[in-house]
Order: C-alpha cells, then sequence, then structure tokens
C-alpha cells in the first residue's frame, strides 16, 4: 500500500474513532470530560452523575446536540464550558445544591432550560446571552437576577420560588408561546418586559412592579394576586382571556385605556384600595364580570355584550347599581344578575369574601360557567421545591 493510501486509511480511522467518543457521554470525573475534549461536536448527551464531585471543566465542546442532564449531583461546584454555543435539546440541572457557577460565555441557543433546587447559584456567566429556548423553568435558586437570559420567543417562562431574585429585565422578549408565570419569588420583585406583544396566559404572585407596555393581545389568562403594586398599566392591551386581580393589597389604579375584549371572565376581589374602576373601551365579555371590593365608581362606558352572569358587590354607600340595572334590561348582561351597594359583607360570585377585612363563604360553585384560576392553582413546582426550599436553609 503507498504512503498516501496509508496515510488516508489512518486519517479515516482517527475520524471514526472520534465520532465513536463524541456520542453520548456520561461524566463521573474531570477525566472523562477530557477525554471528549477533542470533540467540537458532541453528538448527544451529556450526563453529569450523581457522583462527580468539584469543578467540571468542558473545554474544546462547541456544539451538542443532545443535552446537559445532571440530578442530585450534591457535590458539583462549578460547570464551564467557554466555547460551547449552543446546546439542542435540554439544559437540565436539578438538585446541584453546592452549585455556585454556571459559565458559558458563549452559549447562545439552548433546547429548553429546567434549573431546579440550586440553592447555591446566585449568578448566570452568560456574556453573549442566550437569545433561543423553547420553554424556560427557574425555580429555588440563589439566582438575584437574570442577566444573560435575553430571549427574543419562548415557550413555557415560570419563574417560581427564587426567594433572592430581586429583578427580571427581558429586553427583548417579544412572543410567548404558553405560561409565562411568576410567584414566590423576593417579595418586591421587578419585572420589565417591555417589548413583550403577544402571549398566551400570564400569571403574577409576589411581586412589586411590573411593566409590560407593549402587550397587546394575550389569547388566554391574565392575572394578578398577592402583588405590592399600587398601579397596573397595560396601554396597548386590546384583548385578553380571563382577566383576574385578587388579594392586592396596595392596588389603587387599574390603566387599560384600550381592552376591548375579555374572552373569559373578569374577576376583581378584595383589592381594598381600588375605590375607581374605568375601563373606557371595554365592549365584550366572553365569560362572567364579577366584582367585590370597598370601590365606589365603576365606569364600563362601551359595553355591549356579558355573555355569563353579572356580580357586583361593594361596601361603599356612593355605588350606584343603576347603569347596571340596564344594561341587564337590555339583555347586554345574558347571565344572572345581582348588584349590591352598601353591603357590609361582599362576596364572589362563588361566596368568597369579596374584601380583606370580611368573611363569607358558601357554595363553590360559580354562575358563570368561566373558569376562573386562583392563587391555589396558579403552577406550582413540586417536591423539588421542598427539596430546594429545605437545601436554602441548611
Amino acid at each position: 500500500m503507498s504512503l498516501k493510501y496509508l496515510l488516508t486509511a489512518l486519517a479515516a480511522s482517527q475520524l471514526a474513532f472520534a465520532d465513536d467518543s463524541c456520542g453520548d457521554t456520561t461524566i463521573e470525573n474531570q477525566s472523562d470530560a477530557d477525554g471528549i475534549n477533542s470533540c467540537t461536536t458532541l453528538k448527544g448527551d451529556l450526563t453529569i452523575k450523581k457522583t462527580y464531585s468539584g469543578d467540571l471543566s468542558l473545554s474544546g465542546i462547541e456544539e451538542i446536540t443532545g443535552g446537559i442532564i445532571s440530578s442530585g449531583a450534591a457535590n458539583v461546584s462549578s460547570i464551564t464550558a467557554p466555547t460551547l454555543t449552543s446546546i439542542g435539546n435540554k439544559f437540565d440541572l436539578e438538585g446541584l445544591t453546592t452549585l455556585t457557577l454556571l459559565s458559558f460565555p458563549k452559549l447562545t441557543s439552548v433546547g429548553s432550560i429546567n434549573w431546579e433546587a440550586l440553592p447555591k447559584l446566585q449568578s448566570l456567566n452568560f456574556d453573549t446571552g442566550v437569545t433561543k429556548a423553547g420553554d424556560v423553568s427557574i425555580s429555588n435558586t440563589g439566582l438575584t437576577d437574570l442577566n444573560g437570559i435575553q430571549l427574543k420567543t419562548v415557550g413555557t417562562f415560570s419563574i417560581q420560588n427564587n426567594r433572592d431574585l430581586k429583578t427580571i429585565n427581558i429586553n427583548n422578549l417579544q412572543n410567548a408561546t404558553d405560561l409565562i408565570s411568576f410567584s414566590g419569588n423576593y417579595d418586591t420583585l421587578e419585572i420589565d418586559l417591555p417589548n413583550l406583544g403577544t402571549g398566551t396566559n400570564m400569571t403574577f404572585q409576589n411581586i412589586s412592579s411590573v411593566s409590560v407596555p407593549s402587550l397587546e393581545k394575550l389569547t388566554g389568562q391574565l392575572g394578578f394576586w398577592g402583588t405590592k403594586f399600587e398601579t397596573f398599566s397595560a396601554p396597548n392591551l386590546t384583548q385578553t382571556g380571563d382577566l383576574v386581580f385578587k388579594d392586592n393589597s396596595k392596588l389603587s389604579n387599574i390603566s387599560m385605556p384600550n381592552l376591548k375584549t375579555v374572552n373569559g371572565g373578569f374577576t376583581i376581589a378584595r383589592d381594598d384600595k381600588l375605590s375607581t374602576i374605568s375601563l373606557s373601551s371595554l365592549e365584550t365579555v366572553k365569560g362572567a364580570i364579577d366584582f367585590s371590593g370597598t370601590f365606589d365608581k365603576i365606569s364600563l362606558g362601551k359595553l355591549k355584550d356579558v355573555e355569563g352572569s353579572f356580580n357586583m358587590q361593594s361596601t361603599h354607600g356612593n355605588f350606584s347599581c343603576d347603569s347596571f340595572k340596564q344594561l341587564k334590561s337590555e339583555d347586554v348582561i345574558k347571565g344572572s344578575f345581582k348588584c349590591e351597594a352598601d353591603t357590609k359583607s361582599p362576596t364572589t360570585a362563588n361566596g368568597k369574601s369579596g374584601t380583606s377585612s370580611s368573611s363569607s363563604s358558601s357554595s363553590s360553585s360559580t354562575s358563570s360557567g368561566a373558569a376562573f384560576m386562583t392563587g391555589a392553582n396558579v403552577p406550582v413546582v413540586g417536591l423539588a421545591a421542598i427539596f430546594g426550599a429545605l437545601a436554602q436553609l441548611l
């Protein structure tokens, strides 16, 4: 065999060997990681074993077609990948209770992110920024911000029980195709989504401010429970599914001047500082209207169609039901009708207390036919959430 053919055969065999070593990989120690440093592309999953201890460096790898997966590796202290630009599948880290550093300075694309019970992780070294991801779920971490998450579109975006998370600013996010949910984070969490124009469901708990100046349309629910903000403003919102404001102790102003359609039920309850409700453009509510509280003035000047029931109860003596009785007589309100002023114990349609200072209960059924999400069934994160919370106390 000539030298030319021998060299060609040798090169081919080396390539085949490299391909064999650049597939699914399990990492038990740094030596395992060093063994794939020659792989610019890892064609499979990279799994970090529970027994791994210390720092992990993934040098030389530029692309992982599968995912990075680790569950219960409690002694991993850091993961660095200085050249990695994309993870084709999931970036799934759960129960890495001593992890303090994620350094992925060139990472821009991830199939999905699921980080749960990482109580020591306080910040992200994502210098270039992740601009593409499917679903993102981050819960029970020590993160104080989400700098480095610079998504333009996202599926589910769920941020739960990150007790030190103080600010979230996703400047580039324009569209969410599934649930956006924030709950159980730092009590005065500030959320800024300046370019979000469309989405499906958005739910918020335990936040001090939310900015959605570009939001125009939601196909699903928009809900707020137990927030700390005084004003909610959505100046460009024209359409949403169910709309819920409950137990927002400081809320005194709701500004949605262009809202025309609620494709579901509209609930306001136990927002005791909300005295005036003015929705000058609202025309259609496909479900029920269920308002209870201490308000004295409600303006729904363009209302043309309420397909569900109507429950309006206020403690205030100056509140008037006259305009709503007229709407009922004109068959604008299609369902059952109840409107009361100067009542000591206003209730929601299902008999629950309508103010934070009173208590009442009756049947748990509603007369609207519309399904309202309550604070109790806003999405939660399961047993790993409890694990993560306990880990933070250690």
